[in-house]
């Protein structure tokens, strides 16, 4: 099993320019023709959270008129640059599968053998960047586990419940992270909580698993320095690929080291 992992891509109307010179467009582009190139294909990308920037319906429109032409199979769950009911309508019968019920939350809960596959929707108030798991939404993830019966699952969520030194961001986690590592203490069988949001490669131990923070199609955060001094800093579209293997679950990292983000410059007029 090869479970394929993009993050924030952070995807705006067409033509336009994010983050100081960050084209979503381009960057989600490379990342999706780099995965279907790979060999083996993955057998799910799962995407985790703020595949646009702003929510609006127009921008879910161009993000899926840039997956047309790649016959990757897809998941998702919202970030907090996402809007539920705009991700809902505008995934809700696309080839994007995503969670069935956006009152208590849009979790997404795939068999793909031999694991589980598990999405939380960590969104909180609208338009807040911290994350949320209220209890409804950790009674369904205690459904789902309890009936694993010991299967291996991964779970995906946007928001990291973990700190990662980047005080810039970790204000901006899971907020009480308590309830969710308290539950995922009782399931031994969860190999991974696999998130995004940070815009980092980041990992952690985490309720007796490992936490892992999927580096961003979009620019990074700055290490360990307040974000006013920084906003991003430029960095190469990235994913992960989570791998099960007889002897475990696997993580690589890839960076897309040959990607040009430089804008084009304008023609000289003489």
């Amino acid at each position: 099993m090869l479970i394929a992992q993009v993050t924030d891509p952070h995807v705006s109307l067409p033509g336009t320019i994010l983050f100081g010179g960050y084209d979503p467009a381009r960057a989600l582009t490379a990342v999706l023709t780099r995965l279907a190139r790979l060999d083996p294909r993955p057998d799910l990308v799962f995407l985790t959270g703020d595949l646009t920037e702003n929510g609006r319906p127009e921008e879910y429109a161009h993000f899926l008129r840039l997956l047309d032409g790649f016959d990757l199979p897809m998941a998702a769950i919202p970030g907090n640059h996402d809007r539920r009911d705009a991700f809902a309508a505008a995934f809700r019968d696309s080839p994007v599968l995503i969670g069935g019920d956006p009152a208590p939350g849009l979790q997404l809960g795939l068999d793909l053998p031999p694991a589980l596959i598990l999405g939380l929707d960590t969104l909180g108030l609208e338009g807040d960047p911290a994350g949320a798991l209220p209890e409804e939404r950790l009674a369904w993830l205690a459904r789902r586990l309890e009936a694993a019966e010991g299967r291996p699952a991964l779970v995906f969520m946007h928001h990291p419940p973990i700190l990662t030194g980047i005080a810039a961001m970790d204000i901006w986690r899971l907020a009480d992270p308590a309830p969710l590592e308290a539950l995922l203490r009782r399931h031994p069988n969860v190999l991974r909580v696999a998130c995004g949001h940070v815009h980092r490669a980041v990992e952690a131990g985490f309720a007796g698993t490992i936490c892992g923070v999927c580096p961003s199609v979009a620019w990074a955060v700055p290490l360990f320095e307040p974000a006013i001094r920084a906003p991003v800093v430029r960095q190469c579209p990235a994913f992960q690929l989570h791998a099960l293997t007889p002897s475990g679950l696997v993580t690589h990292t890839e960076f897309l080291r040959d990607f040009d983000d430089r804008l084009p410059r304008a023609p000289r007029s003489d």
